[in-house]
């Protein structure tokens, strides 16, 4: 495995970075809780950019308040405009729970944000649930917002009482389809739990008169209250793992992290630490889908073998996608995550180890490096968001689309990669992306060869009177 040190000339910028910033994690983590509204303390442009990414990806009204701080408010710090927001939220609408997330400008100048808040609780009487964030959107990525804001949750909301017998599941920064993949899975093993976020329906609701009142699906705050009487914890993710070692830590509930159950193995050790936490019965249906995952690789490996593949996006998707990649018989030449991590690279030194393949590893690189990489080791194939596209136009190789955001097609909500049945509709897609592509070039050399077999046939006379 080669860690290529495409820095050594660009140390002082990022361009075309992998990542985006941690208030835009939060923002999907508490998309996923019903009856919620988060505000971002910070300035109009800030709330604005998520938004405009969060709609054109999932195509749905997405709400997010802001304080909107100004020149002004910079100078004398942003008290009066959080106030503000609050009191127009809690008039205007009656959300059970507020939760509001600092940005780069609140955390630089350094406002107290759970100071205001207990003033605002104060001074006023019959208010939602009002939870404060930290999300310093200069430093990690969007995946550390996640993480930051689901402990945020458990660490206001995670009260004891009766035990339960649920298993809460940190989902990271899945699409909607993903985690009705997940929730099918728990579904089929009878396994009562909690995901933090549920984010499958109010990412991807159905056209109905309440389309744009308050979010009425997602996990509700008396289940998030609930979490600390399951009997464990599995965070999908290996980096949003930290309400999972709170809730050990204050409750004594198992906490197990990762890996995405991205393609076979990964979905096998999914269903095995569900397992190791409740004593589950695995159905027939499920060994079925295995199988039929099994089937569907199979089907597929004499077009994708040894295909070179270059994959980017979030660390724990990067990982499970180069696994399942390797298990499909294709190459992973260079591998790309916006976050410098060190558990990403241990992740990538053993599945390298593990499969015999020796990627370049960029983590904390930007797609530039990326695309210096990709030259020197070539792909046939790139994985990732939207942000590729240019880099696989300019290479001439097709981009498969998956992750966030995707803006230049439809359908970003359904994508879906996980579990066994993920898995067969990503084996299918993935393949098919290829015969697109490639198919001609194949196709010819098949017609060539063929014309050679009726040459060599023409050539023997006798073969004419049969």
């Amino acid at each position: 495995m080669s860690h290529d040190n495409c820095h050594h000339d660009k140390k002082f910028a990022v361009i075309n970075p992998s990542k985006i910033c941690q208030p835009m994690g939060a923002v999907q983590a508490l998309l996923g809780v019903k009856d919620t509204i988060p505000i971002i303390h910070g300035s109009q442009g800030c709330s604005t950019y998520m938004r405009f990414q969060l709609t054109r990806h999932f195509r749905e009204p997405i709400e997010v308040a802001s304080t909107s701080l100004s020149e002004k408010t910079v100078i004398y710090g942003g008290e009066f405009n959080l106030m503000k927001a609050l009191k127009n939220i809690t008039e205007k609408q009656t959300p059970r729970m507020i939760a509001v997330a600092s940005s780069c400008l609140t955390e630089t100048i350094g406002d107290d944000m759970v100071g205001i808040i207990e003033k605002f609780k104060d001074a006023n009487q019959d208010l939602p649930i009002i939870i404060p964030v930290s999300t310093p959107s200069y430093t990690e990525s969007h995946v550390e917002g996640y993480n930051r804001t689901i402990k945020a949750l458990v660490e206001h909301l995670a009260t004891k009482s009766v035990p339960t017998g649920k298993i809460n599941i940190i989902t990271g920064n899945l699409c909607p389809a993903d985690v009705t993949r997940v929730k099918d899975i728990l579904k089929t093993l009878k396994c009562d739990n909690i995901i933090l976020t549920d984010t499958s329906e109010n990412l991807d609701g159905p056209l109905t008169e309440d389309t744009l009142s308050l979010y009425e699906g997602g996990t509700s705050v008396d289940e998030i209250e609930d979490t600390a009487n399951s009997m464990g914890t599995i965070a999908l993710s290996k980096h949003v793992n930290s309400a999972g070692a709170y809730l050990e830590k204050k409750f004594g509930i198992e906490s197990i992290s990762g890996p995405l159950p991205a393609g076979m193995e990964n979905t096998d050790e999914f269903i095995k630490s569900l397992c190791t936490l409740g004593d589950y019965e695995i159905p027939d249906s499920l060994e079925k889908d295995r199988g039929r995952l099994l089937d569907a690789m199979v089907d597929a490996h004499s077009y994708n073998y040894h295909r070179k593949v270059a994959i980017f996006g979030d660390p724990d998707f990067v990982s499970g996608m180069t696994r399942f990649t390797a298990e499909m018989g294709m190459i992973p030449s260079v591998v790309c995550t916006g976050t410098e991590s060190k558990i990403f690279t241990n992740d990538m030194n053993l599945i390298s180890h593990e499969k015999g393949i020796s990627p370049v590893v960029l983590a904390g690189g930007d797609l530039y490096d990326m695309h210096r990489a990709i030259k020197k080791t070539g792909a046939d194939i790139l994985i990732g968001n939207s942000y590729g596209a240019s880099m696989a136009k300019e290479e001439n190789i097709p981009l498969f689309r998956v992750g966030f955001p995707i803006f230049d097609r439809l359908g970003a909500q359904r994508i879906s990669t996980l579990g066994y049945k993920g898995g067969i509709e990503f084996v299918d897609r993935l393949t098919n992306t290829l015969l697109d592509f490639y198919y001609d070039e194949a196709g010819y050399e098949i017609i060539e060869e063929e014309t050679d077999v009726e040459k060599t046939l023409n050539t023997y006379p006798v073969m004419e009177e049969i």
